[in-house]
């Protein structure tokens, strides 16, 4: 599933919310809403791993390899 940076930047603010006292909060990702209580925050912070590895993996640059091969016997 290919997450984006809304998406973890909803997240973050998310664990702020519940870090900074509030009993429950709420996200919502492909027309899907889930609240969050205090006891989640574990798994929020799981998640949070988990979608900025995913987009960290989309923001890099593919580069592509190229080798080159040199003989002595004109190959």
């Amino acid at each position: 599933m290919a997450y984006t940076a809304d998406n973890l930047a909803q997240l973050r603010q998310a664990i702020l919310d519940l870090a900074s006292g509030q009993r429950v909060t709420r996200i919502t990702h492909n027309g899907r809403t889930v609240d969050y209580g205090q006891a989640d925050i574990d798994k929020l912070r799981s998640l949070e791993r988990h979608i900025a590895a995913d987009v960290s993996a989309q923001n890099r640059k593919r580069r592509s390899r190229t080798r080159q091969v040199i003989t002595s016997k004109g190959l």
